[in-house]
């Protein structure tokens, strides 16, 4: 209780910041137990056609292909205002029917995660369906230096006609609390992998120099500890309708 508590203040006290545009999101990591992976996705395909439709509570679902959590599946929801889950009420058979499902299928999970997207420093953004998702654990102070380059990255990208998209969240309440940094770029199969167009340092150079770039890169490889990169798969029974 204490922890959700600490939660909903830290969100209230963000949302003077964040009325302008629904940069809320919210998500966790849950490890299924080995050989009821497709019962779990049914289960929740079902449950997400009776409670979470267009014109409810958006809910999407993902699995992990590669990365530390391979195998683990994503649950989230984005494009919220701080607001709105203030405002959000729910009722006991959706929750028991959540939990039944938690209880059933789940062995193990991250807990809920709180995300305020940056949209300076997000390029393009759109939905896909998959996505390479790297996790940076920021040094203190580190955050606040690798959102500025990553700023200085959308005007360089924008000059170089950069063709790619990615979003970049800062966790607010939740997971490991290292001042955490997630750049999400959006992929619309395994061949995006293979981008054959200018290199970052070209971009880079071409916008600022190469005595920005040196500066830069070395600014931004000091100011984290690790990272862990994992590539997603979006499962479209276990989301969402797109709205029409």
């Amino acid at each position: 209780m204490k922890r959700f508590i600490t939660t909903l203040l830290i969100l209230f006290t963000t949302i003077a910041f964040a009325q302008e545009n629904p940069v809320a999101a919210s998500g966790g990591y849950s490890k299924v137990y080995l050989g009821k992976e497709t019962a779990y996705e049914n289960a929740v395909a079902k449950h997400i056609d009776k409670w979470h439709g267009p014109d409810q509570w958006s809910q999407f679902g993902a699995k992990v292909m590669s990365g530390p959590r391979s195998g683990q599946y994503f649950t989230g929801t984005t494009g919220h205002y701080w607001q709105d889950y203030a405002d959000r009420k729910t009722t006991k058979a959706h929750n028991d029917d959540w939990a039944s499902i938690t209880k059933k299928y789940v062995e193990d999970s991250s807990g809920m995660m709180f995300f305020e997207k940056i949209l300076d420093a997000s390029y393009n953004d759109r939905s896909a369906p998959m996505w390479e998702g790297t996790m940076y654990y920021t040094k203190p102070g580190g955050r606040g230096t690798m959102l500025n380059i990553l700023r200085k990255a959308v005007e360089a990208n924008n000059k170089s006609n950069y063709d790619a998209s990615y979003g970049v969240y800062a966790i607010v309440s939740g997971g490991d609390q290292d001042g955490l940094l997630v750049l999400i770029t959006r992929m619309d199969s395994m061949a995006d992998m293979a981008y054959t167009g200018p290199s970052v340092k070209e971009r880079w150079v071409k916008a600022f120099g190469e005595k920005a770039w040196e500066k830069d890169i070395k600014d931004w490889n000091s100011s984290y500890t690790k990272s862990t990169t994992e590539l997603v798969q979006f499962i479209t029974e276990m989301s969402t309708p797109a709205s029409n």
